[in-house]
Formats: structure tokens, sequence, C-alpha cells
């Protein structure tokens, strides 16, 4: 149970990580000097995320497909890193 948990704190952090990079590429974007961009890039059909930048206002939205895949993508750096572990101490003990 304990490693579900970590799992699932896992999937969420990286989740919130996502969610906080989609929200502060516009302002980046604007100190920096850009406007009249518009990014939607798409994965099987859906958006992953939208921002548009016009003059000095923008807008931005995470989707929530894109949410999704980042909760998975957290889930799978879990699991992964706990093989890969694993594995180096099973390597170790020989």
């Amino acid at each position: 149970m304990a490693q579900l948990l970590k799992a699932f704190s896992t999937g969420l952090s990286v989740l919130f990580l996502y969610v906080l990079t989609v929200f502060i590429a516009p302002i980046v974007m604007l100190l920096l000097g850009y406007s009249n961009i518009v990014s939607k890039p798409t994965l099987l059909g859906s958006s992953l995320y939208i921002i548009e930048i016009e003059e000095t206002t923008f807008s931005t939205e995470a989707t929530g497909f894109g949410c999704i895949l980042a909760f998975l993508l957290g889930l799978l750096i879990y699991y992964l890193m706990k093989l890969l572990l694993g594995f180096r101490r099973g390597q170790e003990a020989r």
C-alpha cells in the first residue's frame, strides 16, 4: 500500500510541475520579448496545452489530456527508478 501511495505521490508531483510550467511559460516568453505566439501541440488528436500570446496579454490552458499524460509519466518515472535501483542493488549483491 505504501508503494502505491509513493507512486501516486510521484505522479501528482509531475502533474504539478506540468501545470506550473504551462502557466509560467507565457510570462517568461513575455519577459523575453516574444509576442503574437499561438502554441497548441497535439498528440493522438488531443491538445497537450494551449498558450496564446497577443501583444501584452496571454491566455494559457493545461488540458485534461496533458494532465493525464503528466500523471502517467510520473508513475512511469517512479516504477522505472524502482526497477533500475532494484537491478543495481542486485548487481552489487554479487
